[in-house]
């Protein structure tokens, strides 16, 4: 099977490493979001004069050269970035360069800013150089739909099932938590963006966002099974997060927990793990 990875964080260095693990777990191929966890300070980054951060991914870029079979890369988009037009057709003209992110989920104001139109003249540059959007905004199915409508011919990627675990709702989000029925009917919501055909969910951090084990993936199975039936196998994009995994799961507890899900049909399986990916970020095998 052609297994792809919808996000990684990888870097500084780490290259071989990494490629060293996705040949272990017969992984095909990685879109990398580089990011260093060192803390969430948005590294890498240019810091520009009037505060904004430029986000880069020297990492990622290196690693989509020297293995373009293996990896590819999506960049991060500041909001307040003055010449973000420039950086995004940069992204459109590197080798290996395939999508776009924003994360207005980090924090409230950003949430709102999601949620008002802030972030639009991101949309519309991004579907002006005809590359997908991958978008952390949580809890947030009104704006993604309000966004979709804006700008259909977007490929938009709702990030980490469309949610926040409670640890982030709390943390980053500053609401209050919700108890298990109250976050099925809120991904309920989620899944009716599936009316939209420019939006596609990540299936990225569900075991946290559900507090059910990624392995073996029973539990989750009538989850995401939930999800294809909505969206179609064709808009589900598998994404482990491996390297912030709010539970501590491996590599191989996220990725066999979907491989082996019994709800789901070996065609399906294909296409959520990796061939539906390839299509929406235009990454032939």
């Amino acid at each position: 099977m052609d297994v792809v990875d919808a996000q990684i964080h990888m870097g500084p260095g780490g290259i071989d490493e990494v490629l060293a693990a996705m040949n272990a777990l017969g992984i095909t191929g990685a879109l990398v979001d580089e990011y260093w966890l060192t803390s969430f300070d948005n590294r890498p980054h240019y810091a520009l004069p009037d505060g904004a951060q430029r986000p880069v991914g020297p990492t990622a870029e290196l690693a989509a050269l020297m293995h373009p079979d293996r990896f590819a890369f999506l960049l991060r988009i500041g909001r307040l970035d003055p010449d973000y037009e420039a950086v995004i057709r940069h992204v459109r003209d590197a080798p290996g360069g395939r999508a776009l992110r924003i994360d207005p989920g980090l924090s409230p104001a950003e949430v709102g800013q999601f949620a008002d139109g802030g972030y639009d003249h991101i949309f519309r540059a991004a579907a002006d150089a005809g590359l997908p959007l991958f978008v952390f905004g949580p809890d947030s199915p009104d704006a993604f739909a309000r966004a979709a409508r804006a700008f259909p011919d977007l490929r938009i990627a709702a990030d980490h099932c469309g949610l926040y675990s409670n640890s982030m709702r709390t943390g980053f989000a500053q609401r209050e938590p919700l108890d298990e029925q109250g976050q099925l009917a809120l991904f309920d919501r989620i899944l009716a963006l599936s009316e939209f055909p420019n939006v596609a969910l990540k299936w990225g951090h569900a075991s946290s966002m559900f507090d059910l084990p990624a392995w073996p993936g029973d539990a989750l199975s009538p989850i995401l099974c939930k999800a294809v039936s909505a969206f179609g196998a064709e808009r589900v994009l598998w994404a482990s997060d491996y390297s912030v995994n709010q539970r501590g799961e491996s590599w191989a507890d996220l990725l066999y927990g979907v491989r082996g899900d019994p709800g789901l049909s070996e065609a399906d399986k294909a296409k959520v793990l990796g061939g539906s990916l390839r299509a929406w970020i235009g990454w032939p095998a």
